[in-house]
């Protein structure tokens, strides 16, 4: 299962876009808020509502694998024990965003993915995405962060 995963594009649609069709190969396809667009035009993404969102998303979203839960948020978890409340959810991965920091922890058994900001990084001059890739046979996880030029 090849997961897309990104966040923080705060109004531009073309950047969307553009990752979107240059990852068809993906299976799913995460947006962990702060979109600043209409639902229809995040379509494509499953997509949680961010702290500069004023469409009606929802706060948080889960995907059931096989492999289990995908857990999706903006950024709740940067306002308490991240490492405690993540580890409570049980999830198999957490996605948020928020911070435009891209980065991999590990809490326990859980993977947690932030993808930075695709237009508007704190950690460099170029946006990024991520692409999570789980092995169908084994569950094994693996991970790229990708730039994008703005």
């Amino acid at each position: 299962m090849k997961i897309l995963v990104c966040s923080d594009s705060h109004g531009d649609t073309k950047v969307l876009e553009d990752i979107f069709f240059k990852h068809q190969d993906c299976n799913l396809y995460f947006h962990c808020g702060d979109s600043c667009l209409p639902e229809y035009l995040t379509s494509k993404f499953i997509s949680v509502k961010g702290n500069c969102d004023y469409f009606d998303y929802q706060k948080v979203r889960e995907v059931q694998t096989k492999w289990g839960t995908i857990h999706v948020e903006h950024g709740n978890a940067h306002m308490f024990d991240r490492e405690e409340y993540i580890k409570s959810l049980n999830c198999f991965i957490f996605l948020f965003g928020h911070t435009h920091v891209k980065g991999h922890w590990i809490y326990g058994k859980t993977h947690v993915f932030n993808p930075g900001s695709l237009t508007r990084p704190r950690d460099g001059d170029k946006g990024s995405y991520l692409i999570v890739d789980i092995d169908d046979d084994t569950g094994k996880l693996t991970y790229k962060f990708y730039s994008v030029d703005l």
